[in-house]
C-alpha cells in the first residue's frame, strides 16, 4: 500500500471502481456523500452507491447538508488527510475544505478540459458528435472546473458507445489512471499547469424535455441524441398526448423528398422517419408509457399512427 492519507467525496455508481483502487492502495480515512434522498411510489430511503462501500468497508462517513458546517471541517482536519478527491459529488467544495489537505483536493473530471467544463460532459461529447473525449485530473478552485491540470489521458468515443458504455469505460481505465497520477503527486514526480480559459467549452445538466424529438434534426444529429441520452432520459415523441420513448434504432441509407416527421413506411421489423436534411431513420423498438417494449409494427395493431409525428 502507498503512503497517504485520503478523504473522499463522491455519490453516484460511477465512484466505485475508483474506490475499489483507491482502497487498495492507499488510507481512505473519511468518505463524504451526499444525504439520503427519497424516491419511488412509497418515498423510499435512498442510500448512495457510496454510502453502502463505506458502511461495507467500515470507514468513517459523513453525509452533510452543508459542507460549511464546522463540524465537518473540523472533522475532515482530524484525518490528517494528504489529498482530497472528488468524483460526481453534486456540490460544490468550500476554500476552507479544498485548502485543507495537505496536496489540497483534486478532481476527476471526464473530459478533455478546458473542454465540456460542468455537469454531463459525457452526455454532451457525444450529442455533438465527439470522436474522443478523455479523464482530466485537476486542482480544484473557487470556479467550476477551472483548477489547474495534473494529468490528462485521452480515449476515443466510438460510433456505438451511450452515455452508460462510456462512463463505463471510463471509470474503469480511469480508476487506474487515478492511482497513478496520485502516487506521482505525492512522490513530486508531476507538475500541474493551468487550463486555457480561451478554448473552454460548458456542458450544461441534462434536462427530461431535451429527449423529445425534433425530426427536423438530420437522423445523424437524432441517433446521436439516442446515445447521449440513454439511459436518462432518452429520446421519446407523442402520439395523441402518450409518451413514446424509443429503444432501439438504426440510421438509415435512403433519402426523401417529404416534410420532416412524416412515416415512410412501417413493417414488422421497424418504422421508417423522414428527418431533416432528407435523411432517414429507422426505429426498431419503442416504449408507450406504462407499456413495456415492442415493435413500432406491434404498437400500431391497436393504434392509429399519423401521417406525421411532430
Amino acid at each position: 500500500m502507498a503512503n497517504g492519507n485520503i478523504i473522499f467525496f463522491g455519490t453516484s455508481q460511477i465512484c466505485i471502481p475508483f474506490l475499489d483502487k483507491l482502497i487498495d492502495n492507499f488510507e481512505i480515512k473519511l468518505i463524504i456523500t451526499q444525504p439520503d434522498s427519497f424516491g419511488g411510489r412509497h418515498k423510499k430511503k435512498i442510500i448512495s452507491p457510496v454510502k453502502s462501500f463505506a458502511l461495507e468497508k467500515n470507514i468513517k462517513l459523513e453525509q452533510p447538508e452543508n459542507l460549511k458546517d464546522k463540524k465537518i471541517t473540523e472533522a475532515i482536519e482530524k484525518t490528517g488527510p494528504d489529498i482530497g478527491i472528488v468524483i460526481s459529488y453534486g456540490k460544490f467544495i468550500p476554500e476552507t475544505i479544498f485548502r485543507t489537505p495537505r496536496f489540497k483536493t483534486i478532481n476527476v473530471h471526464f473530459s478533455l478540459l478546458p473542454l465540456y467544463r460542468g455537469a454531463a460532459p459525457v452526455q454532451r461529447a457525444i450529442e455533438n458528435g465527439e470522436k474522443k473525449t478523455g479523464i482530466t485530473i485537476f486542482e480544484i478552485d473557487k470556479k467550476m472546473d477551472t483548477g489547474d491540470i495534473w494529468s490528462q489521458k485521452e480515449y476515443k468515443i466510438s460510433e456505438l458507445d451511450t452515455t452508460e458504455s462510456l462512463l463505463q469505460t471510463l471509470s474503469i481505465n480511469g480508476s487506474l489512471f487515478l492511482i497513478e497520477t496520485v502516487e506521482k503527486i505525492f512522490k513530486g514526480k508531476i507538475n500541474k499547469y493551468p487550463q486555457d480559459n480561451e478554448r473552454a467549452t460548458y456542458a450544461k445538466t441534462i434536462e427530461k424535455k431535451e429527449g423529445k424529438i425534433d425530426w427536423n434534426l438530420n437522423a445523424h444529429q437524432i441517433f446521436n441524441k439516442f446515445r447521449a441520452f440513454y439511459p436518462w432520459p432518452g429520446i421519446f415523441f407523442f402520439i395523441d398526448n402518450k409518451l413514446i420513448k424509443i429503444k432501439k434504432l438504426a440510421l438509415s441509407n435512403t433519402n426523401h423528398d417529404k416534410n420532416p416527421g412524416t412515416i415512410l413506411n412501417i413493417n414488422k421489423n421497424s418504422i421508417t422517419i423522414c428527418c431533416g436534411c432528407n435523411s432517414v431513420l429507422e426505429i426498431l423498438e419503442i416504449q408507450p408509457e406504462g407499456k413495456s417494449p415492442m415493435t413500432p409494427y406491434h404498437f400500431s395493431l391497436g393504434n392509429k399512427l399519423p401521417e406525421n409525428l411532430n
